[in-house]
This record gives structure tokens, sequence and C-alpha cells, in this order.
């Protein structure tokens, strides 16, 4: 009986870890993919590990991806902060300081752009960040993209 109990402990646990992982990548690709346009950043937070700490500019944004109207779903992106809606990229530790370095030192001809998963009533999933139209990583390993 004790045997029972004790698999019963341990596979229990487990099953509602994959049902809750299974249920975030069904709800990451379930939705429709839309770019939004980074306008500022704040690249590390000592306490929450490394991310782009960033902010929509929703003037830049093509809001027609959402819907007909052209409407842009402002108040459901991103967490609400004292100084605006703040929203949030993970990056890897070993990567957040050559990232960092291009935030920092970007000009004028460089955009950023963030890919969301995006389902009406439901919070937006930040899958992607993008620079000059490349996945960050690849273009973090492109040299000369960054010289």
């Amino acid at each position: 009986m004790k045997k029972y109990l004790f698999i019963a402990m341990i596979t229990l646990p487990l099953i509602a870890l994959a049902s809750w992982a299974g249920w975030l990548a069904w709800e990451r690709s379930g939705g429709q993919e839309v770019k939004v346009t980074i306008a500022g950043y704040d690249p590390r937070d000592l306490l929450s590990g490394h991310y782009i700490a960033y902010s929509i500019d929703w003037d830049r944004t093509d809001c027609k991806q959402f819907n007909a109207q052209g409407i842009c779903p402002k108040e459901e992106f991103c967490k609400q902060a004292r100084w605006g809606r703040q929203c949030r990229f993970y990056i890897p530790d070993v990567k957040a300081a050559r990232l960092d370095e291009v935030f920092r030192h970007r000009g004028e001809e460089m955009r950023f752009e963030a890919v969301y998963s995006y389902s009406p009533g439901r919070t937006p999933f930040a899958k992607q960040l993008l620079i000059n139209g490349q996945d960050w990583e690849t273009f973090l390993g492109n040299e000369k993209s960054i010289r």
C-alpha cells in the first residue's frame, strides 16, 4: 500500500507539470504572430536576471495586423509599471553583455522589434526579439552587424 502511495505522490506532480507545460506550449503556438516596434529599453535588473525591458512604440507599429479597424490593443500588452507599460524579453546570461552593447550603441538605422503570439483577450507572449529583421542571436553571431 505504501509503495502505491509513494508512486502516486511522485507521478501526480509530474503529470501536473507536464500538463501545465503542454498548456503553455499550446497557448504560445495558438496565437497570431504580430510584430511590434520597440521604443525604449532598460537592459538589466540584477534581482530578476537578464532581460531586455522595453516599451512598445505604438506610433511605429502597424496596427492593422491586430484587426480590420487598425486599432492597437495597447492595454493587453505588457505589465503596468510606475513609469508606464513595460515589456520584458529574457535572454541568456552569457549573451547579455553583447546585446546590451548593441542596444546602447544603436544608431538611427537600427530597428528593434518583438514578435508576439497574440490572441484577443489573452496575455500576449513574446516569442522573438528582432534587430533589423534578424533574430537577435543571428544578429549577434554576425560580427559585421555590430561594428
